[in-house]
């Protein structure tokens, strides 16, 4: 039996991968593990609701514990979905428009239809940010995409 090296180079880029995500989720546990014991702390002092700097936390909360945070992906993989996709592309970029993203995309996968591409993409970074995946500054009539700063 031979061994096919471009399979394992897949199967070390996924689990790496993997193991990425597993750490943004160990990493929205904690926050929520801070947040409880703020509200502890509060409830101990007396204090009955929330201060901004609590509230905060719980929106950066919802946005770090969706399953499948955007996580910076450092190498392009052909074959996976179009969100990491989108995250090796604001990687790579810092902060870009759609055409950006969609360019960059293109560049490390020529061969697929950048028409398909695009109205993919412009569905794809719509949900993602509805659902507060990556942020985005309105520019004109132009978005300014980027991924979530997780801390």
């Amino acid at each position: 039996m031979t061994k096919n090296p471009l399979l394992d180079e897949q199967t070390i880029a996924f689990l790496k991968e993997f193991a990425e995500s597993i750490r943004a989720e160990i990493d929205a546990i904690q926050c929520t593990i801070d947040i409880v014991q703020k509200r502890k702390q509060m409830t101990v002092f007396g204090e009955s609701k929330m201060t901004d700097i609590t509230k905060e936390d719980a929106a950066s909360l919802t946005a770090k514990w969706r399953k499948g945070v955007l996580v910076p992906v450092e190498k392009f993989d052909p074959f996976g979905k179009l969100d990491r996709k989108v995250a090796y592309a604001l990687t790579r970029l810092g902060t870009g428009d759609r055409d950006a993203i969609l360019n960059e995309i293109h560049q490390a996968q020529p061969d697929r239809d950048k028409y398909k591409l695009e109205n993919a993409l412009a569905v794809r970074l719509n949900y993602l940010l509805k659902n507060g995946f990556i942020d985005a500054h309105k520019i004109g009539r132009k978005y300014q995409y980027q991924l979530l700063k997780t801390d």
